[in-house]
């Protein structure tokens, strides 16, 4: 399966949007007094298990590329492959979430329902970022080597395209 690599433009453009809206969703907030700031140590706990099992589903495609497993399942190289990509950007935007209502909230911490707010983002923010890096490591893995087993080297464009020869 050739896998191509998420840019790392996506995953800053998505890192920039979370931060946008995250910060504009707490200054929202901020205005209407409703306490909606902040996440849960559960909401951490279940994207830290989400990027575990991206990484665990990952280690069987590895064990496969790196021929230590004879059969894999294409729809399942498929689903590893899609959930990495989904987990890299997706982490990515969370973590500029996350950290968007930090910059907001980071000025109020002398109250302590802020100061819970900002712990809860940062811990969160943090484990999105770890779920971004297990979906790039992730997505690295799932490449397959050249069939000739060595890095395919640049062709000459005579090479490529044989009626290109100069007159």
């Amino acid at each position: 399966m050739k896998a191509r690599r998420t840019p790392w433009t996506a995953l800053a453009c998505a890192l920039a949007a979370g931060v946008a809206v995250g910060y504009a969703f707490a200054r929202f907030i901020g205005l209407t007094n409703l306490p909606l700031l902040g996440t849960t140590y559960a909401a951490s706990g279940i994207l830290f298990l989400l990027g575990l099992a991206v990484l665990i589903m990952g280690l069987t495609v590895r064990r496969y590329v790196k021929g230590n497993l004879k059969y894999l399942d294409p729809g399942r190289a498929f689903l590893t492959l899609a959930s990495a990509k989904a987990l890299s950007i997706g982490g990515s935007f969370l973590a500029g979430w996350f950290s968007g209502q930090i910059i907001d909230t980071a000025s109020k911490a002398d109250a302590s329902f802020f100061r819970h707010a900002l712990i809860t983002c940062a811990v969160a923010a943090f484990v999105s970022l770890l779920d971004a890096a297990c979906g790039i490591v992730v997505e690295k893995w799932c490449q397959l080597p050249p069939p000739d087993g060595k890095k395919a080297e640049k062709k000459s464009p005579q090479e490529t395209n044989p009626g290109a020869q100069a007159a």
